[in-house]
């Protein structure tokens, strides 16, 4: 037996493992990831679910999961939960990357060369490099059917790849749940899937528009005004702030809509909702071959950033997703068909640096990462009396701008300069070049806790799309001053290399499940060579490893081993 039979079984299992169920050869993988759902906040409030995260809890339980790599943003953190690779292998290593071929910051899913339906956005997942678990499944039969749904793009497409029968987002520009238009599509024949959800949505939301109520009274408690950097907040447990209906009705033509749906409990609930249409209507899990439908839960991660992780509207906002958790299973019990759950997040979080220093952290602190780097800039601008601005990026990465024929010794003088200004600041961690991480291989067989920064910023590191240079600020920062110009103003966020921004929950569950609790550390991208196994099929050689979720004397990886 693997090393993960060494297990803290849950009570209701000494009995023997003579009774345990294995997990079923499912016909329908459903994967759900709770966009900022640390390991932190899963722990806070896992005594309290009743719904579907309580159900959750009674299979097998990974309290400390890792996003083992720096750069813990939304687009790279859901990149390794369906493919098993680290971003440096999935070449999604920021929410911006480098592009090479314009020398510009673009967005992690640009693609010139696609439309969005209804939008004027361009992008697609043209540059997720690595396979996900739905092309396996595609691979070990065409005949398996894989959807993605989730309230940001760089949720939806990244769990879903580039072989998805359908990937599906919120834009309210769009007028609902959008997707991509591959070459030679039409949007309307690609939002077959969803256009009559959209349209039973905006007819509902035009007679009553939606609200935020409050679910758990007991987060009350946390209510109060509270200051941010000189901007306040009235905290309360359900919050309509900013946004009232619009007189016509639409959702769409409400410029405050966007702001306040985002940041609210409706945005699961109508993720879920049309999730729960496509299983029905596409009668997934129903056919001769598994299905998967990955969901990306998009609301805590507003939540957080415009509230903090520590206040009642975090505290109702979980409420509500356990609770919408449970109506979703309940849809898919109904349908009678063996499943298969995992639950996890893109990455963690901290909460804003004013109450954690308040709550017994005096390290916390808040930095103005961007003020810093513009200076840091303008230092190295004036030191080599250059008349160009010689770096581009943000404060997390900065790349080495060329104009003309690339100057290999002035770059070096940049590099240098650049290092050398950085290294000197109290607030910075650590400072490594591309070719310093590039030089270097995320570790296998390492327990993710104890990876070096070096490491895990060599997990993130991709020769094309990372900067020059990254940088780590100093641990228990909020990363960013508050901007009150912002629409919304943000007081929290990730985005680390420090483990609350690293660390998430894995949940996984079927019915009848035999559960179990591993402490241990594990890897997000565990997660897709465990499901290859528990599906039967083969996983092609990627960076996570399979985890053996039969409890008794079985062993849900063999065909991994």
């Amino acid at each position: 037996m693997s090393i993960f039979r060494s297990l803290v079984l849950l009570a209701g299992l000494a009995a023997g493992s003579a009774l345990a169920v294995p997990p079923p050869r499912p016909k329908l993988v459903i994967a759900i990831s709770i966009d900022q759902f640390s390991a932190d906040l899963f722990a806070e409030h896992r005594a309290g679910f009743t719904g579907g995260l309580k159900r959750l809890q009674q299979g097998v339980v990974f309290p400390s999961g890792y996003q083992s790599h720096a750069a813990t943003e939304t687009c790279p953190g859901h990149s390794t939960i369906l493919s098993g690779m680290h971003p440096s292998g999935t070449g999604m290593v920021g929410n911006t990357v480098w592009d090479p071929v314009t020398a510009t910051m673009v967005y992690c899913l640009h693609d010139p060369d696609v439309a969005v339906a209804y939008s004027t956005d361009t992008r697609g997942p043209s540059r997720l490099k690595a396979p996900t678990l739905g092309a396996w499944m595609k691979d070990a039969n065409p005949a398996s059917r894989v959807f993605a749904v989730a309230g940001k793009d760089r949720a939806a497409l990244p769990m879903g790849g580039a072989r998805a029968d359908g990937a599906f987002w919120w834009n309210e520009k769009a007028g609902g749940f959008t997707t991509w238009l591959p070459a030679g599509s039409t949007a309307d024949d690609r939002l077959k899937v969803v256009a009559a959800f959209n349209a039973r949505l905006a007819t509902a939301w035009t007679k009553a528009p939606p609200r935020w109520v409050a679910h758990d009274k007991s987060c009350a408690a946390l209510s109060g005004r509270r200051s941010y950097g000189g901007y306040a907040i009235d905290h309360v447990p359900a919050s309509n702030a900013g946004w009232t209906p619009a007189a016509n009705g639409k959702f769409g033509d409400d410029p405050a809509f966007e702001n306040w749906i985002r940041a609210s409990p409706e945005f699961d609930r109508i993720t879920l909702e049309l999730a729960s249409d496509i299983i029905r209507t596409q009668k997934l899990g129903q056919g001769a071959a598994p299905d998967l439908i990955a969901i990306g839960l998009s609301a805590t991660d507003y939540v957080g950033h415009r509230f903090g992780s520590q206040g009642p509207e975090m505290c109702d906002q979980l409420a509500w997703v356990d609770a919408r958790l449970g109506a979703f299973f309940a849809v898919v019990d109904a349908l009678k068909i063996p499943y298969v759950v995992v639950l996890t997040a893109d990455h963690g979080s901290i909460d804003a640096a004013e109450r954690a220093a308040e709550h017994g952290a005096p390290a916390a602190v808040r930095i103005d990462t961007a003020k810093i780097i513009q200076q840091v800039v303008a230092g190295v601008q004036s030191d080599l009396k250059l008349d160009y601005v010689p770096l581009a990026g943000d404060s997390s990465q900065l790349t080495i701008v060329d104009f003309g024929e690339p100057d290999t010794a002035l770059r070096g003088r940049v590099q240098a300069a650049t290092l050398a200004r950085l290294k000197a600041l109290p607030d910075v961690a650590a400072v490594f070049t591309r070719a310093e991480l590039l030089a270097g291989k995320p570790p296998h067989g390492k327990s993710p806790e104890t990876w070096t920064l070096a490491e895990r910023f060599a997990a993130s590191a991709d020769a094309d799309r990372s900067g020059d240079i990254a940088i780590a600020w100093r641990q228990f920062s909020t990363p960013f001053g508050i901007d009150p110009a912002r629409n919304p103003v943000y007081i929290a966020g990730h985005g680390s290399p420090w483990d609350y921004d690293r660390r998430v929950p894995m949940l996984f569950w079927w019915p009848g499940a035999t559960g179990f609790e591993q402490p241990l550390p594990v890897e997000t991208v565990d997660i897709a060579p465990t499901l290859a196994g528990v599906l039967g099929i083969k996983a092609p050689p990627v960076d996570g490893r399979c985890l053996d979720l039969d409890a008794g004397p079985g062993d849900s990886c063999a065909i991994n081993r």
